[in-house]
């Protein structure tokens, strides 16, 4: 049963109201903790000199620098280590931060209002920063941004009328050690996760007795003729020049994985105003849903595929996914499908390898692509632009592949598995233990 709330607003304040406002999260501290914010933070308006480096914030309260030769039109700012900045846009959506300790002065333009505590003896600027990632601020922020008929910049004036809980000394402290302690813990969780994935990958790399050159830089220089500079590889043209075979070793016969006797490599449906979902609407997997080693099934869309062209993109428990475009990095990261829905079908943009199990595994072979051979191959192939790297069903194909027999195919698989499960367990401890650090500074900030 919904319980009706009534609020009486007056007229004068109809400008400012707004149903969040009223009815949103309150500080839970009593008043005499509470302080507006133009009471406890001065802003600053430092100019900054030409030579700056600017900074960004994201919606998670991190800060980032931008490329050094990004320049602002107008005025800059500085902000210094310890001092409040938040986006008059996008503070809303999270985007505020404190400067942290041993990052050097960093300017931003008006639409970033700059602050510095008043009294660090009183406000730990670590304090600060908790406080503005609390459910509770946010709301209010939140509020205060969307309260306003076609306005949507929050003021330095608006936002120093906001109250925060200013609690003492000792206690915030206390509650900063603990959120530290917390993300510590996280951050080795996670180390320890990357740890057991690579040694994992390098006791694949052992069982297979892989040399490649991609495992070992290549150093040395050459000279290039300016009409071959379309067909040049640095890497390619490095290797040949010092005599250096690109070919993959093994302990096993190598095969390239276009080998029709190996696999099968096919695109998936073009997606286009003719195949919305109408009515033969297939589930179907995009970019997004394949990332390094997992599948992310959070969000499945639909796509129109006729009964009689169902059997040519339809996917099959063992099919490996590939990305065609991705980071640098990233780029020829695997997944494999273990039929988790029905009837699902993929993307053009998602290739799928379909193994010959008499031959290859795909287990096997999801655990072989992790290696420094496999993501080199495709790192090389790649075509690159600014932020985006791409390969085609010609650079899979030409894939070299150890294929050891069944047996030891088993076994590697088995590695991988192992490695992939310890690192999903340890990451999922990150996650938990950098959610407990910010739900206990939550708890303690917002008091009750």
């Amino acid at each position: 049963m919904i319980v009706p709330h009534v609020r009486i607003v007056p007229s004068s304040a109809l400008a400012r109201w707004d149903v969040k406002h009223v009815l949103g999260t309150k500080w839970l501290q009593p008043p005499n903790r509470q302080r507006k914010i133009g009471q406890v933070l001065r802003r600053r308006r430092d100019v900054a000199p030409k030579k700056v480096r600017l900074g960004t914030i994201h919606f998670d309260g991190s800060l980032s620098l931008r490329a050094e030769s990004s320049e602002l039109k107008g005025t800059t700012y500085l902000a210094s280590p310890g001092n409040v900045v938040f986006s008059k846009i996008d503070v809303r959506n999270g985007a505020i931060t404190v400067v942290p300790e041993g990052m050097p002065k960093i300017g931003f333009s008006a639409e970033y209002p700059i602050y510095e505590v008043v009294d660090t003896e009183t406000l730990l600027p670590e304090f600060v920063a908790l406080v503005c990632r609390t459910s509770v601020f946010k709301a209010q922020v939140q509020a205060l941004a969307v309260g306003h008929s076609g306005r949507k910049r929050v003021s330095p004036e608006e936002f120093e009328e906001l109250y925060i809980p200013v609690l003492p000394a000792a206690d915030q402290r206390k509650i900063v050690a603990n959120h530290r302690d917390r993300l510590a813990e996280a951050r080795e969780f996670d180390r320890s996760a990357k740890e057991r994935v690579r040694a994992g990958i390098d006791e694949i790399t052992e069982a297979l007795a892989l040399e490649s050159p991609d495992m070992h830089p290549i150093k040395g220089a050459f000279i290039a003729p300016s009409h071959a500079l379309d067909q040049w590889s640095i890497f390619a043209g490095t290797a040949g020049a010092l005599g250096i075979s690109l070919d993959l070793q093994s302990k096993f016969k190598v095969r390239h994985l276009g080998d029709p006797s190996l696999a099968s490599i096919g695109h998936g449906i073009q997606k286009s105003p003719r195949n919305r979902p109408d009515r033969n609407s297939r589930p179907y997997l995009r970019v997004k849903n394949v990332q390094d080693g997992f599948l992310d099934l959070s969000e499945i869309k639909y796509i129109d595929v006729p009964e009689s062209r169902l059997s040519q993109y339809q996917l099959e428990p063992g099919d490996v996914l590939l990305c065609e475009g991705n980071s640098a990095e990233l780029v020829g990261r695997p997944a494999i499908w273990s039929g988790e829905i029905e009837g699902c079908v993929h993307q053009n943009h998602v290739m799928r390898i379909r193994c010959n199990r008499d031959e290859l595994l795909p287990e096997y072979l999801l655990a072989f692509m992790q290696t420094r051979a496999s993501r080199g191959h495709f790192r090389r192939r790649a075509k690159k632009t600014t932020n985006l790297a791409t390969i085609n069903s010609a650079d899979v194909k030409e894939l070299q592949v150890p294929v050891p027999p069944l047996p030891e195919q088993r076994r590697i698989a088995r590695i991988w598995g192992k490695a992939q499960a310890d690192g999903a367990e340890l990451r999922k401890k990150a996650h938990a233990a950098l959610k407990a650090a910010y739900s206990d500074s939550e708890t303690a900030i917002v008091g009750g």
